[in-house]
């Protein structure tokens, strides 16, 4: 997907929202990822709290500036975690568009959520192309990516799947996850939001989560 091309998207994104809302949860009954404990009695709308939040494994990753990115790098704040890939059609710009909204609605509370996009697209997506991605999103969210194996690394432990379609195809596309992941301040998968998403139910569920376990 040329980056040009996501304004005509975006534009687009009220008459396909029926459609788009269909297709994330065919690949999500698909590509859900099982959370490792059970939920967490909090009167939430589009999030699932796991009562016993798992450990981000150990990953080795490097950011749209170059930079090593690794698990220490979550800890200390609330996090949304995307995995997509810069060229995905309809999804991932979709749910950037969503987060960046659940950013604005945020904007005035006292702990901010990070954004981070992993791309499964290494192949493709080099760090000048993924700053360039999100940033016409928002320009606070942070791209990331990395080895193949490293990302394996990191996603098979969280449940998130992504395969390649069409292998001998140039224009390739990646079927994956499309739940959006919530860290918290240790490092920990906190909290699993299912398509299809709502922004104001998000920003929501955020809030009172940190409302019953706190801020840091």
């Amino acid at each position: 997907m040329k980056l040009k091309s996501i304004t005509e998207f975006l534009l687009g994104l009220g008459i396909g929202a029926i459609v788009f809302g269909a297709v994330w949860l065919a690949l999500e009954f698909r590509y859900a990822p099982e959370p490792p404990g059970l939920p967490l009695s909090i009167n939430t709308t589009a999030a699932t709290v796991l009562s016993e939040p798992m450990t981000v494994p150990s990953f080795k990753l490097t950011d749209q500036h170059g930079q090593p990115f690794t698990e220490k790098n979550l800890q200390g704040q609330w996090t949304f975690l995307f995995f997509g890939y810069t060229y995905c059609p309809d999804i991932c710009p979709m749910t950037l568009a969503i987060l960046n909204q659940v950013a604005q609605q945020l904007r005035d509370t006292a702990v901010h959520p990070k954004v981070i996009f992993i791309s499964v697209d290494p192949a493709r997506d080099t760090t000048e192309r993924l700053g360039q991605y999100v940033s016409y999103f928002n320009p606070a969210f942070l791209g990331v990516t990395g080895l193949e194996e490293e990302l394996q690394t990191l996603t098979s432990p969280l449940g998130i799947a992504y395969r390649r379609s069409n292998e001998s195809s140039e224009n390739y596309l990646i079927d994956h996850s499309a739940s959006i992941l919530l860290i918290n301040p240790q490092a920990q998968l906190q909290a699993l939001i299912s398509p299809p998403h709502d922004a104001t139910a998000i920003a929501e569920d955020y809030q009172k989560i940190l409302d019953v376990l706190g801020r840091t």
